[in-house]
């Protein structure tokens, strides 16, 4: 081996209804015994404390958050390792989060990562967590580690995307359940090959209170997707000695990723969170921003007249269409602009598909000092912002009017604008006038703020609220001045 290094997944039984201090306890004397057999880099499973499908006392859990990380920060030190520390439920401005943390042999937190991909098959995640915004690769003394947990494993894409950020070992934190353990061992297995890079994935293990059993077999898969070590169905340590140097080894000799070819679709392509049913994709073929789309025509003419004395040309016509370029939607939470005078508003968006209509909630995000030359101008240079949740049509046609659309600016959340949108003419009478075929974005139009003007704040906030089904699509983005950059 040019360069070995140890490395250990630790295998956890359950342990549901067991105290902080136990749980700890635990999980200091496994990382002890993975120590003395020589390991230099320790993997913990997936929300060891409380328990995965402890879901009711994930609230209570975040408040050990800080002990935990202090707690895996002095073992890192201690012994002298890398430690994952699984992941754990943590805080944050009101969420809750699965959290990983990678420490180094000092005790330093160098890497986090919070799972982007929650789990509803028969799991409470995406009801009590908020879900993690970005992958996560980070550069250590042994290389780029990359950091996932459990449900991460269905998504090649987030690997793609930390093997193109230089990622040579993925390590996995897992509470993967029974009777899904082909799944397991196949899909740790597919994502080391198509990666050329070693995964060490520590799951749970055995009964559990609050869930199904976890199915163990955690594993340590080589850049050719060969287990080198795995364990059964009880608590262990998965101990291997593998070679640094073997991914790079692996992509000189085998040119996988160096054959690579690039699909990209005809269109940008957009994706929609839909509930209880599988995700919606998108090709946009076009973008229409519908502007004066009030149903009272006074109100339109008292918004018209408004923008004119701020020095905003009236519109052609009313209701009026703004073509934007199809890539100028997406779902970011950071967009870039250009000066300090851009704000956004909120919208009610319709999707046109093949699959029918979906509405979901947006921002027509304008350069305000532009659109005073050219309002066509000012909305094809700052991107349009979506949230990545749709609804169908049919679920809500028939208490359209008693949807509410707010929005808030600022860190502090600050109220900008609010309306019911049954201000706006009907969607139907929108999706005539603009002509919309499917593949058709189409923001629907808004109002004046609240306390009347703009705000540029950065952060904005929009929300499409169902009083009837009791569900909302909220979004929240940042718009950052390419000068700050």
């Amino acid at each position: 081996m040019n360069r070995p290094l140890t490395v250990c997944a630790i295998q956890l039984g359950s342990l549901e209804g067991e105290t902080i201090e136990d749980a700890l306890n635990v999980v200091t004397s496994n990382v002890a015994e993975a120590v003395e057999a020589g390991a230099k880099l320790v993997v913990l499973p997936e929300i060891w404390t409380p328990g995965y499908f402890a879901f009711d006392s994930y609230a209570d859990a975040s408040q050990h958050a800080g002990r935990i990380r202090d707690h895996l920060a002095s073992l890192a030190s201690t012994h002298d390792i890398h430690l994952h520390g699984g992941s754990f439920v943590e805080e944050e401005d009101g969420n809750h989060y699965n959290t990983s943390v990678l420490f180094d042999p000092d005790g330093d937190p160098i890497g986090q990562y919070r799972k982007i991909h929650l789990f509803g098959y028969g799991s409470r995640e995406p009801e009590v967590l908020a879900p993690g915004d970005s992958p996560t690769v980070v550069d250590t003394v042994i290389g780029r580690l990359g950091m996932v947990v459990c449900y991460d494993l269905r998504y090649p894409e987030l690997f793609r995307h930390m093997v193109d950020h230089g990622a040579e070992m993925v390590l996995v934190a897992s509470a993967w359940p029974h009777p899904r353990l082909d799944a397991w061992s196949t899909l740790n297995r597919a994502r080391a090959i198509e990666s050329q890079a070693y995964l060490i994935a520590a799951n749970g293990v055995g009964p559990t209170r609050s869930g199904p059993s976890l199915c163990g077999h955690s594993v340590i898969v080589d850049p050719w997707g060969i287990p080198v070590a795995q364990a059964g169905d009880d608590p262990a340590l998965v101990m291997a000695r593998i070679d640094l140097d073997a991914p790079s080894e692996s992509r000189r000799r085998f040119r996988q990723l160096a054959d690579r070819q690039l699909v990209s679709p005809s269109a940008p392509r957009l994706s929609f969170r839909r509930p209880g049913e599988r995700p919606l994709t998108m090709e946009v073929d076009r973008v229409a921003v519908a502007g004066y789309t009030g149903r009272d025509t006074e109100a339109v003419e008292k918004y018209v007249k408004k923008l004119a004395e701020e020095g905003i040309k009236p519109p052609e016509s009313i209701p009026m269409v703004f073509a934007v370029g199809a890539d100028r939607v997406v779902s970011h939470d950071v967009i870039d602009v250009t000066g300090e005078e851009t704000c956004g508003e909120v919208e009610f968006v319709l999707l046109v598909t093949e699959e029918g209509v979906h509405v979901t909630v947006g921002s027509d995000h304008t350069d305000r000092a532009l659109e005073q030359d050219s309002i066509s101008l000012s909305k094809q240079v700052v991107p349009k912002v979506v949230a990545n949740e749709a609804w169908r049509m049919e679920e809500i046609a028939g208490h359209w009017d008693q949807l509410i659309l707010t929005a808030r600016v600022g860190t502090d959340g600050r109220a900008y604008q609010e309306t019911g949108v049954d201000f706006f003419l009907k969607p139907a009478d929108i999706l005539e006038f603009v002509e919309a075929e499917p593949g058709t974005v189409v923001f629907c139009g808004t109002v004046s703020s609240l306390q009347g003007g703009f705000d540029f704040d950065s952060v904005f906030n929009g929300r499409l609220h169902d009083p009837v089904l009791d569900r909302s699509i909220e979004f929240t983005y940042r718009a950052q001045p390419l000068e700050a950059k």
